[in-house]
């Protein structure tokens, strides 16, 4: 069997969930039979981060045409890439595209396809962030919401700039299939038009489903954060809340992470840490973090004022076989309700007392089942390899919408 050789494409090698799922697709890639995997991201070259790199990155984009010239994919797998890579890749993905004939697949991990601002949101007047409702996409009322607080100079920049690289590089004609961690994104993108899409669900990082927490009789729960500790995934307003609750069946908060919010929150919740109410943990390697979980925690929260795409952390816990509190927007409720371990609230008091009440009646119930097969990293390899046409025979392979498949590769894909 000839080999498949595959480039994984992130802005940054590591960082965040979508660093976590590119580093799984590269590993889990490499273990399927005649596959040779190499990854591109921000370790690859070295440039200052400027607007106008982010905006055109010619250094990356140069970057990325030496990978392909020396390592000659047959397939690509771009993950982000508006951030550091900028959208310059695809314009250097779709000139060598005919060259070497490779087929190109993009996992939308964030909303920068349909909307001005990657996270969903728009922004009132007094600058608070606010969801936008997938109805209102493509409609009158977008160009006159605010998709960031800076301004109104950058807005229409940021509008400008990405209608521009749209109708320059339309994501329907770069990549032949667009992979949608949720349900929730493959609706945004047949909003906008978008409807080369498939879902495939993220991989968990826990490799394997465990038993059930199961808590009966008990007043106040530990709960944990885990992730960025950073406006947009709201801790801070959660705090806010559960202290207007006055910590209402609430043990302890936990908090897995670091970030930008940390300092402000130590400041202003300087009491509740000397009391043990809150508990700043750090950041930890997975292989501490989720036994460190699973002994701590009877809950998870997702605090997110974002539209979350499909956080990892309702997989992981539900892998834990612990529930969720969520926040009721965005794809977040969507994904811990078809995985089965979502308790929703609102931020207001009445709502996450009704949602710690649920909580209760939820743990107690030892017969409750968490769905996470689609999300096992053995079901994601299959996944990409069937959307992927890797290890099928050439004469097999659907044809592409675009010409001179394999044109001038001399070692074609399987």
């Amino acid at each position: 069997m000839q080999r498949c050789r595959v480039l994984v494409i992130n802005d940054y090698a590591h960082m965040g969930g979508a660093e976590v799922v590119y580093q799984q697709s590269a590993e889990l890639l490499g273990t399927l039979p005649g596959v040779e995997v190499e990854r591109f991201d921000d370790s690859q070259f070295s440039a200052r981060s400027t607007m106008l790199s982010r905006s055109w990155n010619t250094t990356a984009a140069r970057a990325l045409e030496k990978a392909l010239h020396r390592f000659r994919p047959h397939r690509l797998m771009v993950h982000n890439y508006h951030n550091v890579l900028s959208p310059s890749i695809l314009s250097m993905i779709a000139r060598h595209e005919r060259q070497f004939g490779y087929r190109a697949y993009h996992t939308c991990h964030d909303y920068h396809l349909v909307y001005y601002n990657p996270s969903l949101q728009y922004f009132d007047k007094d600058k608070r962030p606010i969801i936008l409702p997938l109805d209102v996409l493509r409609t009158r009322a977008v160009f006159t919401l605010r998709p960031t607080p800076k301004g109104l100079v950058h807005d229409l920049m940021t509008k400008a700039w990405w209608h521009a690289v749209r109708a320059a590089y339309q994501p329907a004609r770069v990549f032949d299939r667009i992979l949608c961690p949720s349900l929730f994104m493959q609706q945004a993108l047949h909003r906008v038009g978008i409807e080369n899409t498939v879902i495939v669900h993220n991989p968990s990082a826990v490799p394997s489903a465990m038993p059930i927490v199961t808590v009966r009789d008990k007043e106040r729960f530990n709960i944990a954060f885990v992730g960025r500790i950073s406006p947009e995934k709201g801790l801070l307003q959660f705090l806010t809340l559960c202290e207007a609750t006055g910590f209402e069946r609430i043990n302890c908060i936990g908090v897995y992470g670091d970030g930008p919010d940390r300092a402000a929150i130590e400041q202003r919740y300087a009491s509740l840490i000397a009391q043990r109410k809150l508990i700043l943990f750090g950041t930890m390697p997975q292989q501490q973090l989720f036994p460190a979980m699973r002994e701590f925690a009877d809950a998870v929260v997702v605090p997110s004022v974002g539209a979350e795409n499909a956080p990892l952390v309702v997989i992981e816990a539900a892998m834990l076989g612990l529930p969720v509190l969520v926040r009721d927007g965005g794809s977040m409720a969507v994904t811990a309700e078809s995985v089965g371990n979502k308790i929703k609230f609102k931020f207001d008091p009445g709502s996450l007392k009704q949602a710690l009440g649920e909580l209760a009646i939820h743990l107690a119930d030892e017969h409750r089942r968490y769905d996470v097969e689609e999300y096992l990293p053995e079901h994601y390899a299959r996944r990409l390899a069937e959307i992927m046409h890797i290890g099928e025979s050439s004469t097999h392979v659907a044809p592409s919408r675009r010409r001179a498949r394999y044109a001038d590769n001399p070692r074609p894909a399987p």
